[in-house]
């Protein structure tokens, strides 16, 4: 017996599912296939969203857009999921030296800055800020795995594996399901993929350690060399180290052994590691998210290429995705896969 729904969705990362979530609002039935057995990138994952990016204190592409409603977003999300998994957070960026104060005071007057950070003097406990942070608001942080769970009690999902062999795009079914459209949103595992093997998408390996530490502030989400999150009870998430072209799942002594030099410029409170985790992302080779449809499918579409950033820029996104696939409005031309 044949299953008929709109949407049939492939990957159940952060950005699957909120394609899902956007679809389902519009009354599009959906379906989702995601791998029992996948790197889990989304679930270890600090889920960090944050509007200031770099060493030279960049403001991300389309901050604004991204970030003003992001808080808003996700509450009304929680509140159909009936789950607890974004915190609107303020972030202090720690300023490491004279060199990067100086990169601030020649960037601090561009109106771009306002409403996403300030300057200050804070002295933190357990923390080296001689040389002062940044403020950083309009950010946030998401439990990815509690997202994840809700997702997987609330919305239609199949875990197994998608078998492209039974994929018929003549008749628009997979094994026993018709469908109207079909998302791939596999990130880096859209290598295997015979549709879109050809996108310029690398797999960028991220490793994170946990860390036991007392006596500093869990008010903030601390960024510089390293993150720090907080994540309860004295634990601390911190990260991250990315190396390219890696999509093995071994987490490596000489990234760790990287991260701890890192925090240790960072934090002056004694610490313990209680944990070493990696998971791999895909990045685009532009940096720039990677949506469309293929070249040769009319129904058949792609959302890859958001890297660490999916928590920020996926709900706007999947959003733009959605208004493409179902009322025809273009997509912008900086995130359609027809660049390439």
């Amino acid at each position: 017996m044949h299953e008929s729904i709109d949407c049939l969705i492939v990957g159940g990362g952060i950005s699957g599912r909120l394609l899902q979530l956007e679809l389902e609002s519009r009354g599009q039935s959906t379906l989702l296939y995601d791998s029992p057995q996948g790197n889990h990138c989304t679930q270890v994952a600090a889920g960090l969203a944050n509007p200031v990016v770099g060493k030279y204190f960049t403001i991300g592409w389309r901050a604004h857009e991204f970030f003003t409603p992001l808080a808003d977003y996700y509450a009304d999300l929680e509140n159909r999921l009936d789950a607890s998994f974004f915190s609107p957070k303020v972030m202090l960026r720690i300023i490491a030296s004279a060199g990067e104060q100086n990169i601030w005071l020649s960037k601090a007057h561009q109106d771009k800055y306002k409403g996403f950070c300030s300057f200050e003097n804070r002295k933190i406990e357990g923390l080296n800020t001689h040389f002062g942070v940044l403020k950083v608001e309009q950010g946030g942080s998401m439990n990815t795995r509690v997202f994840l769970d809700a997702c997987n009690l609330t919305l239609a999902t199949r875990l197994e594996d998608f078998d492209y062999g039974s994929l018929d795009t003549t008749s628009n079914t997979y094994k026993t399901i018709s469908y109207k459209y079909i998302v791939f949103a596999e990130g880096y595992r859209v290598s295997e993929n015979p549709y879109f093997n050809n996108l310029p998408i690398s797999p960028t390996k991220g490793e994170l350690l946990e860390i036991e530490a007392e006596g500093i502030s869990d008010e903030f989400i601390y960024l510089g060399s390293v993150f720090v999150q907080p994540i309860g009870k004295n634990k601390w998430r911190i990260g991250s180290t990315y190396q390219q072209n890696d999509s093995s799942l071994n987490p490596t002594d000489i990234m760790k052994e990287d991260l701890i030099t890192k925090l240790n410029k960072v934090v002056t409170k004694p610490y313990k590691v209680v944990k070493h985790l990696c998971g791999v992302r895909p990045a685009s080779e532009d940096r720039i998210p990677l949506l469309g449809v293929h070249p040769d499918i009319e129904n058949m579409f792609i959302v890859n290429g958001m890297g660490s950033k999916a928590v920020s820029m996926a709900p706007l996104l999947t959003t733009e995705m959605v208004n493409y696939m179902v009322d025809k409005v273009p997509l912008p031309k900086e995130v359609d896969l027809s660049r390439f």
